[in-house]
Formats: C-alpha cells, sequence, structure tokens
C-alpha cells in the first residue's frame, strides 16, 4: 500500500520520496512482488523506502533511524528481503528500462565502467586487500552504467584484485 496523501506525508527530509516517485513506484513493486495469498503487508511501502533512502543519503547506523520513521527492526527487515530476492535490482532494472523507452531501446548497447579503491574499516577487514596501484588498503568497487549514466551493475571486492580480472567478473554480471 502506498498512499499520495499530501496531508499524511510531508516530505519531513530532502530524501524522502515525493508524490510523483511514489506514483512511478507503485506499479513496479505491484507487478514485481504481488501479494496474493498470505497475510496482507500491515507496513506503508512509501514509509520503508523513506526510511531506507534516508539510510542511504545519512550513513547513520540502522539504530539511529530517528524516532519519526518506522521502528529499524521492520525497515531492515524489508532491506534484507529486498536485497537476497534482489528485489532492489529488479525495481533498478525496472525504472532504468522504463527512462530509456522515452527516448531510446530499453536495453543498453553501450555500457562504461570504472573502479574506484577506498580504505577500508575494522568492519572491512576480512574482505579488504591492498591496491598496489593506488597505495591504498581497503575495498575497491566496480561500477558500470549505460551511456545515459543508468546504473547496471555494482560490485564490492577486496582492493588486490586486478581490475582486469575483476572487470571479467563485473562484465559477466
Amino acid at each position: 500500500m502506498m498512499t499520495s496523501d499530501p496531508e499524511k506525508w510531508p516530505l519531513r527530509y530532502p530524501s524522502d520520496l515525493s508524490d510523483e516517485e511514489c506514483e512511478v513506484l507503485r506499479p513496479i513493486f505491484d507487478e514485481l512482488e504481488p501479494y496474493k495469498t498470505g497475510r496482507p503487508r500491515t507496513y506503508d511501502l512509501r514509509e520503508i523506502l523513506n526510511a531506507i533512502f534516508y539510510l542511504n543519503k545519512t550513513g547513520c547506523p540502522w539504530r539511529y533511524l530517528p524516532k519519526d520513521f518506522l521502528s529499524y527492526h521492520i525497515v531492515n527487515y524489508y532491506y534484507n528481503k529486498w536485497t537476497d530476492n534482489l528485489m532492489l535490482e529488479q525495481v533498478n532494472t525496472a525504472l532504468r528500462q522504463r527512462l530509456r523507452k522515452k527516448d531510446r531501446a530499453p536495453h543498453p548497447t553501450g555500457a562504461i565502467i570504472d573502479s574506484q579503491s577506498v580504505k577500508g574499516t575494522q568492519e572491512s577487514s576480512e574482505e579488504s586487500g591492498f591496491d598496489g596501484g593506488k597505495l591504498v588498503k581497503g575495498r575497491k568497487r566496480h561500477i558500470v552504467v549505460d551511456t545515459m549514466g543508468c546504473l547496471i551493475v555494482v560490485w564490492v571486492h577486496a582492493a588486490n584484485i586486478f581490475d582486469g580480472k575483476a572487470a571479467y567478473q563485473v562484465i559477466t554480471k
């Protein structure tokens, strides 16, 4: 259920979904995750997405989610569920295809790949490595976008993986 009543959904934070954005996402979620059997969802998707976007934008820990959002347990449950079943990836693909249909073919014929090495934290020590080219100990992220700049693939891995080998793995995804 996504409500677009302006009195019910004042924009509290810059990361909150606008009514227009909500109207774009509603049919995508209904198509990708229809509730045909079982208990209906009791939490509003718009509120869950607002909390996820807030966390993404601010980088705050889950437990520091402001109290005017749903409980961080609920938001974390949906985030993990949608990450595990690739729902967020499917939503990204649907949005990219919808945007591309306006001017071009729905599927890209060309792409651009780049990588960035970043310093790791204590928590990332298990999957970190040393990038000798950039002299950074930590992790590396490879990003593939289409020619319009729409995200296609993101892959994060140890920084010691050679770009040629990592690029092959990213492109095959």
